[in-house]
């Protein structure tokens, strides 16, 4: 079976959306053209856009960068969302099913973040941040 990071990074955006309007009651939106963020939740008033992302390797990696490495074709290749495009990045660890809702003021300029999965961590306080603490 091929594995189709595009279908698998729709199916969680459609999660955390019903995850989101389901279990928490937030309005959820999302944009008509092509966007730095998926998604769109109003959390109590407050408008906050998601770029949602997504891990099958169960290993606690997750890449959280924009581009394409298509450096040949003349792109820019692979760099970080800038930080006004992207309030939080919500990120679906599928093998384990849990959620991190991280700030994207608190990743920096990384393209890459590691989860720690098995120990207590830089990221392990946004584990379900369904409430979009910014700490």
């Amino acid at each position: 079976m091929k594995k189709d990071t595009v279908r698998q990074g729709e199916k969680s955006e459609q999660i955390f959306a019903t995850k989101c309007f389901v279990q928490y009651g937030y309005m959820v939106s999302q944009p008509n053209g092509t966007a730095d963020y998926d998604l769109i939740v109003d959390v109590n008033g407050s408008l906050k856009k998601i770029q949602v992302k997504s891990s099958i390797k169960g290993d606690g990696n997750v890449n959280i960068c924009k581009g394409t490495n298509a450096v040949k074709s003349g792109k820019q290749g692979k760099y970080p969302y800038p930080e006004e495009s992207v309030d939080f990045f919500a990120i679906h660890n599928i093998p384990q099913n849990d959620w991190y809702i991280i700030p994207r003021s608190a990743t920096g300029d990384a393209m890459n973040l590691r989860i720690a999965l098995k120990r207590h961590g830089k990221y392990t306080h946004y584990k379900n941040n369904f409430g979009f603490k910014k700490w």
